[in-house]
């Protein structure tokens, strides 16, 4: 299954709509928080793809989750914006709930700083900002390609 991960959009859908145009066969749209509503708007424009967002620091809902964990292809993923575990600081925490859950793939935003890393066998990922990056690089995305054997994953910059 092709995924497309998005973070930190903070009302801005446009490069989020270019990213997809360019990979019109993602099957699942993840949106890591801050401004989930642009998942919900996006998700109204894409009707024929599968979306799954968390709430961020910005968003101020109660009622959307900061976190989830999701099973695709036999893979368990951990979603969530990242505020709550630290990760400006270091990867301690989340990485000690992604043992928890049993998690091959960590998914998580915040800092709008995109990386990739794997630790104890545990890949985590952060594809930056979509609208407002912080790196020396612009605004970015994740392409994953996860299959029953391995997760492949890009990150995309514009």
């Amino acid at each position: 299954m092709k995924a497309l991960v998005i973070s930190d959009s903070h009302g801005y859908i446009s490069n989020a709509r270019i990213a997809i145009g360019l990979n019109p066969d993602v099957e699942i749209i993840i949106h890591l928080g801050d401004y989930y509503k642009d998942a919900v708007r996006l998700s109204e424009l894409y009707p024929n793809i599968r979306f799954e967002f968390v709430s961020g620091n910005c968003d101020g809902n109660k009622d959307i989750s900061t976190e989830k964990v999701l099973e695709i292809e036999n893979n368990i993923i951990f979603i969530t914006h990242g505020h709550n575990y630290s990760v400006k600081l270091n990867y301690k925490r989340i990485l000690e709930r992604a043992k928890a859950e049993n998690a091959k793939l960590v998914l998580f935003g915040h800092t709008h700083v995109a990386t990739i890393e794997k630790i104890d066998n545990i890949l985590l990922l952060n594809p930056g900002s979509i609208t407002q990056s912080r790196s020396r690089f612009s605004e970015s995305y994740a392409i994953l390609d996860i299959n029953k054997n391995k997760i492949f994953s890009d990150i995309l910059y514009f």
